[in-house]
């Protein structure tokens, strides 16, 4: 059984829909059965969580709501009134399934506040190690039944013990909330960024694979940086920036203790390499990671041997081109790309028709970025998945 989830934007909508005690029934399950497909989620599993604190599969959650209904419908005949959802609940829960035992009455308002305040980091607004914890166990687990890939990113501010040190605690405080609203906006819905501890963060991204990882990692570090360095922190300049390891299922491990270990390991390297920058575990000696390139944004590579030749993926530091017939290693070659910007380098090996070329001088990561297909789209079988 897989616990649902929802972001917050989901799950306030899904408040409001389950904010009426005494709806049509009809209409109630179709609008259930709606905010199923236009957000797709459980909407049937997140509605039994929230009303009645069980843990079940969408189709359970389901069968469960259409007997309370029918409950209800009868106690109206009994009673001669609409005791509404809630009550209806109660009493076939309690008496006729008889999973609760010793039942509690909470003002929904007060519950979510409380459920809200043990999930979230006061400080931060982001989710806490727990639930971090517990969005690592349940996507591992979608991925392993579905075959999908899944990434982790552990990030750390950079020197943000000279930032304490410096100007105290209270302003450290605020770093960390601009440093949460930055990651925040700069995930998915379907994404849990949370605090882990001290000025370190971690994000898991379901369904992203290792270069998506990266994409999301790189748009954290830029962001972050930014954000310090275009206004000041409790009237103090703090140029702050982070550092980010990433690490991936299956590919990095199989277990949650597994892919955090390498992700951490990962971003140990970022720090050794020299902070503000993101690190990848893999098994690859490249020392910089290649994206493909977006099919609109080709890099030509300009040679009289090889007029037509095209980049077929780019690093900041060099690129894989198809169609490379007619060059040898030491060649030098210049990549255009259609910008209009141009980077010149030398051919390192040859196979068959596939050149790699080592760039004379590494492109600015900002510009390889521009170019690169970084889309992350949920997949049909997800959005299935989550029905």
């Amino acid at each position: 059984m897989e616990a649902p989830r929802l972001g917050e934007r989901a799950r306030t909508k899904l408040l409001h829909l389950l904010s009426d005690d005494h709806p049509d029934p009809v209409v109630w399950v179709a609008r259930l059965r709606s905010f199923r497909e236009f957000e797709t989620a459980p909407a049937f599993a997140s509605a039994v969580q929230v009303l009645f604190q069980l843990d079940l599969d969408d189709a359970e959650a389901e069968h469960l709501l259409e007997h309370v209904l029918d409950h209800r419908a009868a106690l109206v005949t009994t009673l001669g009134r609409d005791p509404g959802i809630r009550v209806a609940a109660m009493d076939y829960l309690s008496n006729v399934e008889k999973r609760y035992a010793n039942p509690k009455i909470v003002e929904m308002e007060e519950f979510e506040e409380t459920e809200r305040s043990a999930r979230t980091d006061p400080l931060t607004g982001l989710a806490n190690r727990r639930v971090f914890d517990e969005a690592l166990d349940r996507e591992i687990r979608r991925s392993r039944r579905y075959g999908w890939p899944l990434t982790v990113v552990m990030a750390d501010l950079d020197h943000f013990k000279v930032v304490n040190d410096s100007f105290g605690h209270l302003l450290g405080d605020l770093v960390l909330e601009r440093a949460g609203e930055v990651l925040r906006h700069a995930v998915r819905e379907a994404d849990v960024a949370s605090r882990y501890g001290g000025e370190e963060f971690a994000i898991v991204l379901p369904e992203t694979p290792r270069v998506g990882g990266f994409a999301v990692a790189e748009r954290i570090r830029c962001r972050i940086a930014r954000a310090f360095s275009e206004r000041g922190v409790g009237g103090h300049e703090v140029a702050l920036s982070i550092s980010c390891g990433l690490a991936t299922y299956p590919d990095d491990g199989l277990h949650a203790v597994e892919i955090v270990a390498r992700a951490d390991e990962a971003l140990y390297g970022a720090k050794r390499a020299g902070r503000n920058r993101v690190c990848v575990h893999h098994r690859e000696k490249r020392g910089a990671f290649r994206f493909p390139l977006k099919a609109t944004a080709l890099v030509t590579l300009a040679t009289k041997a090889s007029p037509g030749a095209q980049a077929v993926n780019v690093s900041r530091t060099g690129a894989l081109v198809a169609g490379a017939a007619g060059l040898g290693v030491d060649d030098p070659v210049a990549l255009r790309w259609s910008a209009g910007f141009e980077v010149e380098g030398r051919v390192t090996r040859v196979d068959g028709t596939t050149a790699g070329i080592a760039f004379d001088h590494p492109v600015a990561e900002e510009r390889v970025m521009e170019h690169v297909s970084l889309a992350r789209p949920l997949s049909r079988a997800g959005r299935r998945a989550r029905r």
